[in-house]
């Protein structure tokens, strides 16, 4: 059995399925909306687990009332993981999930709150000895120093680049495999050429960008080129870039194949957009 490392968000989703979206000032009616636990990191660490069994991921939670449906999550995907706010009064990043027949959805959400207590990387990964650790840009204070660590030691470190942090240039220099989103803009950055040309800066040997049902852009020193998605007819896309880079993770330890790995991910993400919600999936895709 393969071993990964997640560090990122965990959120509390409450996601509503609408028609449409609506025009601004007016108040819509929906059936009641489903409860989710997500996050880019969370949601990766669910699809990996699908894929591979147990696996960790180091979020924040913190003592709160939802304690307890963060832990059913976790247990029910197979997941161990570590609350580095586990002692302290906190409230979880709460996000508002408006989706429409068509597949799309829009999120607000907000940022969470800086992390103060301390954590040996080092010791962690020596408990854990993962085969790769992906980062989804999130906790940079405890982030940066994972990556070092796992950097110095060889362990693959995988990023997933949703959206630009001021914060990124400390982290980037540590990252094996960065795999952004068509959200994804550095300073400055307009193109995708521009964007490859900023992460070469820090000497990241893969990088790709998803563009939803569009061909992935994929670069590395050995090559440029594009990467066909499959076509599928959607039924919600809240997740798919998470578990995109979950299953990433899972195919680039088996395959060891980077064009491969991402080729399976695609494939797998595609399949998950099948289906309502983030987690009905789990019990019908193999």
């Amino acid at each position: 059995m393969k071993k990964a490392l997640f560090l990122g968000l965990a959120t509390l989703d409450i996601q509503y399925f609408v028609d449409e979206f609506p025009a601004g000032n007016v108040k819509i009616k929906t059936q009641a909306p489903d409860c989710w636990v997500g996050g880019p990191a969370t949601n990766a660490a669910v699809a990996f687990a699908k894929l591979n069994g147990n696996t960790h991921l180091v979020t924040a939670v913190g003592k709160n009332a939802f304690q307890s449906v963060f832990k059913n999550d976790f247990e029910q995907c197979n997941i161990q993981y570590i609350d580095l706010l586990e002692r302290v009064d906190s409230q979880p990043v709460l996000a508002s999930v408006i989706s429409a027949s068509n597949g799309e959805r829009t999120i607000f959400t907000h940022y969470p709150d800086r992390i103060t207590q301390p954590i040996d990387e080092k010791k962690l990964l020596d408990q854990l000895q993962p085969e790769v650790v992906m980062l989804d840009g999130f906790y940079p204070e405890v982030a940066v120093k994972l990556a070092h660590e796992a950097k110095n030691r060889q362990i693959p470190v995988v990023f997933d680049g949703g959206s630009w942090k001021s914060y990124l240039p400390e982290l980037l220099p540590h990252v094996d495999y960065a795999i952004c989103s068509n959200d994804f803009y550095p300073p400055t950055c307009e193109q995708p050429k521009e964007i490859f040309d900023y992460l070469d800066q820090f000497a990241i040997s893969h990088k790709a960008i998803t563009r939803g049902n569009q061909p992935i852009l994929v670069s590395s020193r050995e090559m440029n080129c594009e990467l066909d998605v499959p076509q599928v007819d959607v039924i919600d896309t809240l997740g798919a870039g998470d578990f995109f880079h979950g299953a990433f993770c899972y195919y680039l330890l088996t395959k060891n194949n980077y064009l491969q790995a991402l080729q399976k991910s695609a494939e797998f993400a595609s399949k998950t957009c099948l289906f309502k919600g983030p987690r009905s999936w789990l019990n019908k895709l193999i």
